[in-house]
């Protein structure tokens, strides 16, 4: 495998949004061995840099916004795609109604038009610097957003996906994490994101394994030679993945390239 593309929170971070000590080591190794290193996620970009910046002294191509962006090093965005201002709108005008947490992902900020629980957790948790709006209808019709994310209890984000879905045909939406519902451009997915990336790099994604651990890694897993799933994953991810490894509290994608790098099928 000449290609390693991870996910991030849920499977190389522990639930402290750290790296954990076994996936680090893992990559550092494969970074010595001149590995390419991609790093996918449904947080925003200024988030996955803020993190990655922490770790690692190189930059590396990134997925972000759950497929919205993609981003290199040499270049910056070679992908950028945006929720149309009149969709995002409704949407938000729904959330409200329904008496449910919305943020807009706007031009690379974290936009809410209130500042309650959910909003600073998310933004401890992301380490990005909430943008107060008055009203964020407005906000978004003035710009799109890359991204919106509607934060509340399991249950109920369940019980509207169907109706959203059905009303919102042109949007792709699905939960990130339990009590996290995304919505993006329905054509959008890191799995795209990341064969566009293959392709600037003519890169060859049968020799590329993914890891990952939601039902948004799905479109990323099936791009890739090898997919690997975590334990703590969704029942609908690893029925996809070839390998299953340990949690991510145990590093299970560092153990599981380690592994393979001590028994040499990592060359």
């Amino acid at each position: 495998m000449k290609i390693f593309v991870f996910d991030l929170d849920g499977t190389i971070l522990q639930d402290s949004h750290d790296i954990h000590p076994k996936n680090l080591e893992a990559i550092e190794k494969l970074m010595e061995l001149g590995k390419e290193i991609v790093f996918a996620s449904g947080r925003m970009l200024p988030s996955m840099m803020k993190l990655l910046r922490r770790y690692f002294s190189q930059q590396f191509p990134m997925i972000a916004y759950n497929g919205s962006v993609a981003w290199l090093p040499e270049v910056g965005k070679i992908l950028d795609v945006k929720i149309d201002p009149h969709t995002a709108a409704k949407v938000i005008e729904i959330l409200r109604e329904m008496k449910i947490h919305r943020q807009a992902y706007i031009e690379d900020r974290l936009v809410v038009e209130e500042e309650n629980e959910q909003a600073k957790a998310y933004s401890d948790h992301s380490q990005i610097e909430l943008t107060i709006v008055p009203d964020l209808v407005e906000a978004v019709k003035e710009n799109g957003a890359t991204k919106l994310l509607a934060i509340d209890e399991p249950d109920k984000l369940e019980s509207i996906i169907a109706f959203l879905k059905s009303t919102f045909p042109n949007l792709a939406i699905f939960k990130s994490f339990a009590n996290y519902l995304d919505f993006v451009p329905a054509q959008v997915d890191k799995g795209r994101a990341l064969q566009l990336i293959a392709n600037h790099k003519k890169w060859d994604l049968s020799e590329a394994v993914a890891f990952g651990d939601n039902d948004n890694d799905i479109a990323l897993l099936k791009a890739v030679g090898l997919k690997v799933a975590v334990k703590n994953g969704t029942q609908t991810l690893r029925e996809v993945a070839d390998v299953i490894v340990e949690e991510n509290t145990q590093g299970g994608p560092g153990i599981f390239i380690l592994d393979m790098l001590q028994r040499g099928a990592i060359g």
